[in-house]
């Protein structure tokens, strides 16, 4: 009787260590704007003359990354980099302008990329500080950038970066 006692209280010991195991810690997997756990949705601020292309190139990165979602916000980009310096909800940031990207540098995870020029001006997204999802907002920055979103802005009339 005593032994089944000394493994009953062994056992009520260890399950109430469990919860505690989900607790603090470190992983690895953990970056900035904090990729564990984070949400499998990520929304681009994007100026309105990238409302077409990047309508298409959002539908081709969810249907690449299953169970993802992309939402956008469009707008003027002096106004979306406003909000993005101001910590608005936002993961990515794309303007077709310098100064606005400039003036959310304080925003900004990375040092943003050119990655179309349009009129004269230097089309350029980053990933924000406020990401829920530094990994899969890189994603679609990497999507934009690379081959595909290079032929999809070509197409939409950008000019090379």
């Amino acid at each position: 009787m005593k032994n089944l006692t000394n493994r009953l209280v062994l056992l009520v010991g260890l399950l109430a260590l469990i919860p505690l195991s989900a607790c603090g810690g470190s992983d690895s997997s953990t970056g900035p704007g904090g990729q564990r756990n984070a949400p499998s949705a990520i929304t681009v601020l994007a100026d309105s003359s990238l409302r077409a292309v990047f309508t298409q190139l959002g539908k081709q990165f969810e249907n690449q990354n299953a169970g993802s979602t992309v939402t956008f916000t469009f707008g003027a980009s002096a106004d979306l980099a406003k909000q993005a310096a101001a910590g608005d909800p936002g993961d990515v940031l794309a303007t077709t302008d310098q100064a606005s990207m400039v003036s959310a540098q304080s925003a900004q995870l990375n040092s943003p990329s050119v990655f179309a020029s349009k009129n004269g001006q230097q089309c350029q997204i980053a990933v924000l500080r406020q990401s829920k999802n530094t990994s899969l907002s890189q994603s679609f920055v990497n999507l934009v950038t690379g081959p595909a979103g290079q032929k999809a802005l070509k197409t939409a009339g950008f000019g090379a970066p």
